[in-house]
């Protein structure tokens, strides 16, 4: 990961934590661009946003305790699809913050929401599916992960993108099984 320290910093933060966060609660980094994120136009560049995404699902599978829960049963977190929208740019030394927040689930798909926020207005957003993948190809669906975490519930309502983008998996799944 390109991201060593940032991740490090995650790591030690959520290690020091106090308490866990509940799975449906924001989740927050805060950090700033740094001259190495920059592309060749001087602003961050878009694989950087990703990169940092996944610090996001780092930062909350460390808070939640997921990361140890998963670990202990042979899951490994995948990503299946992102899609992030840009609206502002952001350059060095600007500071930002990133809100990711798991919206819901749908069978074997978690899905988060990744908030880019700097100067109090949102610079982008990530919509970002993942599930989990077993030991020897096992099934994993949402709700074993969240009876594995002691927490059984109903998925909130997903908005129509995430329900297309999983509708859409499934169908490119099928079609290469």
């Amino acid at each position: 990961m390109n991201l060593f320290f940032r991740l490090l910093r995650i790591m030690l933060w959520a290690w020091f934590a106090k308490t866990k966060t509940h799975i449906l609660d924001v989740h927050t980094i805060r950090t700033g661009v740094w001259i190495g994120d920059h592309d060749p136009m001087g602003h961050m560049t878009n694989s950087r946003y990703a990169s940092i995404t996944d610090l996001g699902i780092m930062n909350f599978m460390f808070r939640t305790g997921t990361m140890k829960t998963f670990r202990k049963r042979g899951w490994i977190p995948i990503i299946q699809h992102e899609a992030l929208t840009y609206f502002h740019s952001m350059k060095f030394p600007q500071k930002f913050e990133l809100q990711t927040r798991m919206v819901g689930w749908d069978g074997t798909y978690m899905c988060f929401r990744h908030t880019f926020v700097s100067k109090g207005r949102t610079v982008a957003t990530s919509r970002m599916i993942a599930r989990l993948k077993g030991r020897k190809r096992e099934r994993v669906t949402a709700d074993m992960a969240l009876e594995a975490l002691g927490m059984p519930m109903d998925s909130p309502p997903l908005d129509k993108p995430f329900l297309d983008a999983i509708a859409d998996l499934r169908a490119e799944r099928a079609s290469h099984a």
